[in-house]
């Protein structure tokens, strides 16, 4: 298996992004990513696509969408879609029929930023999570986002104000703002409890890691600054995937490589500032071998490998609960007895505090 690392949401100035397509691949090389999917709200941009070089290297840059209904209040259900090749928005009214026309246009479509805290008026930030949730049909989950994160962070903070004053809470946004590193600990845990139920229903549901990346500028008083710089987040929380064989420099070819892998849960998300996740492999052995997003037969001989880039604490979860754990190792073998998904979560120290590290898609055993 061959591991590329990317990153899949993110913005220009056909929304409400700040760059445009060369100088976020541009961003994109010095970070050291492989692969980039911009997904601007509500349309589709045609004849961006192909690998963008420079002095320091080259990325893939493919294009997708994020797609919501804009005359809704709040303009909630974000809807990111990859492969459909063509525009979605005509269909954002309709949640489910959005759903059904990506799987039908041949894409993969997750819920963006699923969970978020309550909408917060003080601060104009609305809640932006997802609203609609008879629907059915998705591929998966965007399961740590990281402009969500952080303004959820935020918004807790100001809530925990003795004082609900405006000043006072811009300025504590201000200095989140400056110190995000120290915020940022893990994904939203509604959304790891819905991720975990869904796989306990026998759903195949795959997920994914962002960073949403706009460029705000941010201005308050003598501060300016942007938030975030794209370089930054692309060095933060990624998706890594785990392809069939090695990119070729040829567009139709590597497309098709990374769109399969992120479709079938080729793939875990990464917290790379913290400590890169590059080399991660959580593999099994039963009547046949695979990785993650495999299929396993349950035989008496079935066995679950985890290797970490570090030591770390690794936890593998079975049906929402841990059922093997090791701390400060790097290797982690587990002998499963029943069917059903294996998923992993590798935790680590990073700036004083336990952080999420790895949060790998499962392998299902039957």
């Amino acid at each position: 298996m061959v591991e590329v690392t990317g990153n899949m949401h993110m913005h220009t100035p056909y929304s409400d992004g700040e760059m445009w397509h060369k100088e976020i691949a541009a961003a994109a090389i010095a970070a050291g990513l492989d692969f980039i999917i911009v997904t601007d709200h509500n349309v589709w941009v045609d004849g961006v696509e192909g690998y963008y070089e420079n002095e320091n290297g080259r990325v893939l840059l493919l294009v997708g969408e994020e797609v919501h209904h804009p005359r809704r209040q709040p303009q909630a259900s974000h809807f990111l879609v990859y492969g459909a090749e063509k525009e979605m928005s005509p269909y954002a009214a309709d949640p489910q029929q959005l759903i059904d026309e990506t799987k039908a246009a041949g894409g993969y479509g997750f819920l963006a930023h699923p969970h978020e805290e309550p909408e917060f008026p003080l601060l104009g930030l609305p809640h932006l999570g997802w609203h609609d949730w008879e629907v059915d049909g998705y591929t998966g989950l965007e399961i740590w986002n990281y402009m969500s994160n952080f303004l959820d962070v935020v918004k807790t903070a100001v809530q925990r104000l003795p004082v609900q004053n405006k000043l006072l809470a811009q300025l504590t946004a201000v200095y989140y703002a400056l110190n995000p590193e120290k915020y940022i600990t893990k994904p939203h845990p509604a959304t790891l409890a819905l991720w975990d139920e869904l796989l306990m229903a026998g759903k195949r549901i795959v997920a994914v890691g962002n960073s949403d990346a706009h460029g705000t500028p941010m201005s308050f008083g003598p501060i300016h600054r942007i938030i975030y710089p794209y370089e930054f987040l692309f060095r933060a929380i990624n998706t890594h995937l785990l392809l069939s064989e090695p990119l070729n420099g040829d567009l139709v070819h590597d497309k098709r490589l990374i769109l399969h892998a992120i479709g079938k849960g080729h793939s875990w998300v990464g917290y790379d500032m913290a400590q890169p996740t590059k080399g991660f492999r959580f593999t099994g052995k039963g009547a046949n071998k695979g990785s993650i997003g495999d299929a396993i037969r349950l035989d008496v001989g079935a066995t679950l490998q985890i290797k970490a880039p570090q030591k770390a604490h690794i936890k593998l979860i079975h049906r929402g609960q841990v059922v093997a754990e090791t701390k400060n190792e790097a290797y982690l073998t587990h002998i499963p007895v029943d069917e059903g998904t294996y998923r992993v979560e590798c935790t680590i120290e990073y700036l004083g505090k336990e952080r999420g590290w790895i949060y790998s898609n499962p392998i299902y055993l039957y």
